[in-house]
């Protein structure tokens, strides 16, 4: 820290010294109360005047910046510096990988730095000059860094918004001394570093953005550092912008996507929706199929299926849909589950940008009531489509493929009157039967079995089979009752089609 200091690269932001250098000046009228000790410290000393920029002075060899065995624990050199003067670091790499170490006489470690060249200077100088500014600044735009959040430390809501309403960029900025142009042309700096040095990526630090502000205190190394540039680029925008509201800038310039620009890296561009950063990245929750089912014995063996099939226990690959009837409106499920989501084209006016990956919706019912029917099923089918293709009209899509919109709905009736005559035999349903109905109103398996067959020829659904029974058993009670009903080998559906 010595020799950043001696080099000029790393200025202890501020000195606070014990004689007074300047003249006392004139009493704060009121500010938040501080709640930190270094805080305390530096109003004590600005209000005695003994406050000093190094920067303005000599290098100062008296200036210590190690604690000696013999000092008291309450020791300090007087010296602080800001959070913002980090941002330097990045530019002091070409000096630091050529320092040098040796042993001194005494057997001290010392270190030697080659002489920066002219340009690391200037960027340091530059560096130092952005954070005095963010030091004046963010008391402003740091509590709004987060659109959607107001983040306050050592102080409250209403003394915030009453700092804020007095807030004067136009007198800030010319107390400072700092044009708008320079401004923006540091932000620009900045983002287009945090480009060049991200280690995540565009769309990764896309989604990264979308982060509250302590989500980004959990980041280490290069991730946290393009952040923090970021962060320093987004204060210096919001400065710039109030600055343009009040005629003393041009307003920023609007830049269109994907034209890459170092506005499109700054904390707050958003480029399409939470969904579309997802979905780029391969990691949507939004479902690739919903499986419309009607009962209880289809909600059961569903997820035996999927884990017989060793399919991975994701959400955003398949959910179930229970209808508890056949007769129930699926227009608008399809409207909210498989209607694509567009956000402008691409590539012209035949394709589309996509905000969360297409998801066919896939039903299996009984052969009744809408489903009765080929002629039925085609009726269902063309209502639900001119559904999806309302929710397409609405966001401007005029010009679907229909043989791309027909992918996304399909829908499976069982060759048998129900699902549970489909799947299993007539011996199979009469064990399961016996198994959670041991009594079985009295009758025998023989019975029983001729009952069954008369169901299925009449094509009714199995549950008439004990409808005239005292004590009637369930579907569900019959898909736990027998391992058989639960056997993968029983189901005759093609299984890879539920994650087509």
């Amino acid at each position: 820290m010595r020799l950043l200091y001696r080099h000029g690269l790393l200025i202890p932001f501020v000195y606070l010294g014990a004689r007074q250098v300047t003249p006392t000046p004139t009493p704060v009228e009121y500010e938040p109360v501080a709640r930190g000790t270094w805080l305390i410290e530096l109003r004590h000393v600005r209000d005695r005047g003994r406050l000093c920029d190094l920067a303005e002075l000599p290098f100062k060899p008296w200036l210590r910046f190690e604690r000696k065995k013999e000092d008291p624990r309450e020791w300090w050199n007087g010296l602080l510096y800001s959070r913002y003067q980090l941002l330097v670091l990045p530019e002091l790499n070409s000096v630091l990988v050529k320092q040098r170490y040796r042993r001194s006489r005494d057997g001290k470690l010392l270190v030697r730095l080659p002489q920066p060249d002219e340009y690391v200077r200037q960027e340091a100088a530059r560096f130092r000059r952005m954070a005095l500014v963010l030091a004046a600044i963010e008391a402003r735009y740091l509590p709004k860094l987060d659109a959607e959040r107001l983040y306050l430390v050592n102080t409250d809501e209403d003394e915030w918004r009453r700092y804020r309403d007095g807030f004067d960029p136009v007198s800030v900025n010319r107390w400072l001394g700092y044009s708008a142009t320079q401004a923006l042309e540091d932000a620009e700096h900045l983002l287009f570093k945090a480009h060049t040095f991200d280690p995540v990526g565009s769309s990764w630090s896309q989604l990264m953005r979308r982060a509250p502000r302590k989500a980004w205190e959990r980041l280490k190394d290069a991730a946290l550092l393009a952040i923090d540039y970021r962060i320093a680029a987004e204060l210096l925008l919001l400065f710039y912008e109030d600055l343009a509201d009040r005629g003393q800038a041009e307003p920023l310039p609007v830049i269109s996507f994907p034209n890459w620009h170092p506005l499109n890296e700054r904390l707050s561009y958003r480029h399409g929706t939470l969904d579309r950063n997802l979905m780029d990245l391969g990691i949507s929750p939004h479902p690739r199929v919903v499986l419309v089912i009607e009962g209880d014995t289809e909600q059961v063996h569903v997820p035996l299926v999927w884990k017989a099939l060793d399919y991975p226990n994701a959400p955003e690959l398949m959910r179930v849909l229970k209808l508890g009837g056949v007769n129930r409106d699926l227009e608008k499920v399809a409207a909210v589950t498989a209607a694509p989501l567009v956000d402008g084209e691409i590539g012209g006016p035949e394709g589309w940008q996509l905000i969360k990956p297409p998801t066919r919706l896939l039903i299996a019912v009984d052969p009744e009531g809408q489903f009765e029917t080929a002629a039925k099923v085609a009726r269902t089918r063309n209502k639900i489509m001119r559904e999806i293709q309302d929710v397409l009209r609405t966001q401007g899509v005029t010009n679907a493929k229909p043989a791309e919109l027909d992918e996304l709905v399909q829908i499976h009736t069982w060759s048998a009157s129900c699902y549970e005559f489909t799947h299993f035999t007539d011996d199979e349903l009469s064990d399961g039967i016996m198994t959670v109905h041991t009594t079985i109103n009295g009758w025998t398996r023989q019975q029983l079995l001729d009952r069954i067959a008369s169901e299925r020829r009449r094509r009714k659904d199995i549950k008439e089979v004990w409808s005239q029974w005292e004590r009637k058993p369930s579907k569900v009670e019959l898909v736990n009752g027998t391992r058989k009903l639960t056997h993968l080998r029983h189901l005759k559906i093609d299984p890879p089609g539920l994650v087509s």
